[in-house]
C-alpha cells in the first residue's frame, strides 16, 4: 500500500479558501466529477480536497497533546503521487502547506502516513481576513 501525505486545515467551513489556496499554489483549477472528491491534477500527482473521517485524537501533535482533527481541521487536501513517488508527494504537500502559513487566514497540520506531523502552524488572529 502506497504512503498516503495530508494536509489538514481548518477552521469549519474554510474549504472554499483551502481550494482557492491550493489551486494558487499548484496552476490548474478544481476538478469536480460526480461521486469524486474535488480534485487538482499535476501529473503525476493528484490532491484531493474535501472532508474527512478522523476523529480527535487519532495522532498526537508533536509536544503529545492530542490534535483535534474533525474539530479544528475538518478540511483534507490528500496528496497522491501515481508513480508513488514519496519525495514528489512530500514535496507537493511541503508546498500546500507553506502557501496555507503564507497566507494565513487557516490553521493546518501536514501528516506523513498519520505516523508523523511533518509541520503545523495556527495562525493568530490578527492575520486572519
Amino acid at each position: 500500500m502506497a504512503r498516503r501525505t495530508y494536509v489538514f486545515a481548518g477552521p469549519p467551513g474554510s474549504a472554499n479558501i483551502l481550494t482557492t489556496i491550493i489551486e494558487a499554489t499548484l496552476g490548474p483549477t478544481v476538478t469536480r466529477e460526480p461521486g469524486s472528491d474535488p480534485y487538482v491534477r499535476v501529473d503525476p500527482v493528484a490532491v484531493y480536497i474535501g472532508g474527512h473521517d478522523f476523529d480527535d485524537g487519532d495522532m498526537d501533535a508533536p509536544g503529545g497533546a492530542p490534535l483535534a482533527l474533525r474539530t479544528s481541521y475538518p478540511h483534507l487536501a490528500d496528496v497522491r503521487d501515481t508513480e508513488r513517488n514519496e519525495q514528489r508527494q512530500q514535496e507537493v504537500a511541503a508546498r500546500i502547506f507553506s502557501a496555507i502559513n503564507a497566507d494565513g487566514r487557516l490553521n493546518a497540520v501536514h501528516v506523513d502516513d498519520m505516523q508523523h506531523v511533518v509541520a503545523m502552524t495556527e495562525p493568530s488572529l490578527e492575520r486572519r481576513g
